[in-house]
């Protein structure tokens, strides 16, 4: 039979569980929900530009895609806030669960603090080249938020350019 504190600590377990799916998942539909937008607007820009069409409105395309890319970017941001702050709690469960450490690094079964020490001495050995760097979900998404922002920046700037010589 469990006692108080043990049914106190599943029970917190539970709770912070719990919140770390829906954050998680959240993440996960919040980007996907981003890519299908973010490529529909894309799309439209490159139909309004296409054989020198609308400019105005490829200029418009382009700065939805560029503000949109900054908030879903900052929307990320307080995403993997919520799932870091369940990580935490998870870890701090798993430090009291008595389960046996080896050594320094903590038990296979502590799966929250384990991952923690093997993703800390891959970014210690860390490559110069792009093809053998640890690339976590914030760095992927990061990287795809800048370059759909980027995009969106350039389209802006050439239905600038565009307009300025048809004038």
């Amino acid at each position: 039979m469990a006692s108080g504190k043990e049914e106190v600590n599943d029970a917190l377990r539970q709770y912070i569980w719990n919140y770390f799916q829906v954050h998680a998942s959240q993440r996960l539909t919040t980007f996907n929900f981003y890519i299908l937008i973010s490529t529909v607007i894309a799309t439209g820009y490159v139909v309004a530009v296409k054989d020198g069409g609308i400019t105005i409105l490829a200029m418009v395309f382009g700065i939805i895609l560029f503000v949109l890319s900054f908030i879903f970017w900052k929307l990320d941001l307080r995403n993997r806030q919520l799932i870091k702050n369940a990580e935490e709690g998870l870890k701090y469960l798993e430090g009291k669960d008595g389960i046996e450490k080896t050594g320094e690094e903590p038990h296979i079964l502590n799966i929250f603090r384990y991952e923690e020490k093997q993703t800390n001495e891959i970014k210690k050995n860390e490559s110069i080249w792009p093809w053998k760097r640890l690339y976590t979900y914030s760095r992927c998404f990061g990287l795809v938020f800048l370059i759909f922002g980027i995009l969106g920046l350039i389209g802006v700037i050439y239905s600038i350019l565009v307009m300025t010589k048809s004038i």
